[in-house]
């Protein structure tokens, strides 16, 4: 397959995504949530933006053409108040001439009662402790490789939804492509595309997104290492949801690095507060994430990775 024949595949999943849905005569908001939500830590750090220089295995979250191999696993914990966990798992590896990557996301979460038109559809909500349980689950597995100078990637997902009584899974797919531009990287990723979840008698349309960016590599600037990161995202919703960070790196010892994140972003009603920080220590080949965002009312979410390369 040509270069030119992987982008214009993305551009017809784009526009296919793009286009408005027929009309249900009865149907929720688009979920599940936990594929709203960041998966990476240190992408919620630089608000929201997916860091694309790199091997990272959140990637297959994100946009699988920038799935790295070496050997990369790595985990992270959420957690909304008292009332909502946040989990994810991946794990990348070089196979061939390509590289691959699973990965596994969680979320448990109440809501006030059994019917699906009162499903979380914004981070805020999480932080209510509720007596019904609904717990979330995306199982994600994802192929890149280089086709003339153009990474492409593909994840295939089984999404599993449980409210109550309730229950349903489907399959959807991502695709991404990345390109090299000068010392930086530039990504493009359709997300979420397939049928919707049926809860009860309620539809759960997917909630598709696109999602383009770009970051440097580190720029040494004296003492510290220097990088930057962007992307803009339409929603399911319609939404265009704007990001960008910085990282700040100093290592005194080779091998022994701790950096700085900061971000800003437009979130949608009920994601947050548009400034994100958070920080990181890599030691050989352990690495140490930390994100934090802070939600209406005062409420900060904290989250905590870990990574083996």
């Amino acid at each position: 397959m040509s270069g030119a024949a992987v982008f214009g595949a993305l551009a017809i999943a784009a526009g296919w995504a793009l286009s408005p849905a027929d009309g249900q005569a009865q149907s929720a908001e688009h979920g599940p949530l936990v594929l709203e939500l960041s998966a990476s830590t240190r992408g919620l750090a630089l608000g929201g933006a997916f860091y694309a220089v790199g091997n990272d295995s959140d990637a297959v979250f994100h946009n699988p053409a920038l799935i790295g191999g070496n050997g990369v696993i790595g985990g992270a914990m959420q957690r909304f108040g008292t009332a909502s966990l946040l989990s994810t798992v991946s794990g990348a590896a070089d196979w061939s001439s390509a590289s691959v990557a699973v990965g596994v996301q969680t979320l448990s979460y109440g809501v006030p009662d059994r019917g699906a038109a009162v499903l979380s559809h914004d981070a805020q909500s999480l932080f209510t402790n509720w007596k019904t349980g609904t717990a979330e689950v995306d199982v994600s597995v994802g192929y890149a490789r280089e086709v003339r100078g153009i990474l492409a990637g593909i994840t295939g997902k089984l999404v599993d939804q449980r409210l109550g009584g309730h229950h349903d899974a489907t399959g959807a797919v991502d695709l991404g492509v990345a390109v090299g531009a000068g010392p930086a990287r530039l990504g493009l990723a359709v997300q979420n595309l397939g049928p919707g979840l049926t809860l009860g008698e309620v539809e759960v349309p997917l909630p598709w997104r696109v999602t383009a960016g770009g970051s440097t590599p580190a720029i040494p600037v004296g003492p510290l290492d220097l990088g930057w990161t962007a992307a803009v995202s339409r929603e399911a919703d319609g939404a265009v949801v704007p990001g960008a960070g910085m990282e700040i790196a100093y290592w005194p010892v080779r091998g022994r690095t701790f950096t700085a994140r900061f971000g800003v972003r437009r979130a949608p009603d009920g994601f947050g507060r548009p400034v994100t920080f958070g920080g990181a220590f890599n030691g050989d080949r352990l690495a140490i994430d930390y994100a934090w965002q802070r939600y209406e009312g005062g409420e900060g979410g904290h989250r905590f990775g870990l990574s083996w390369r």
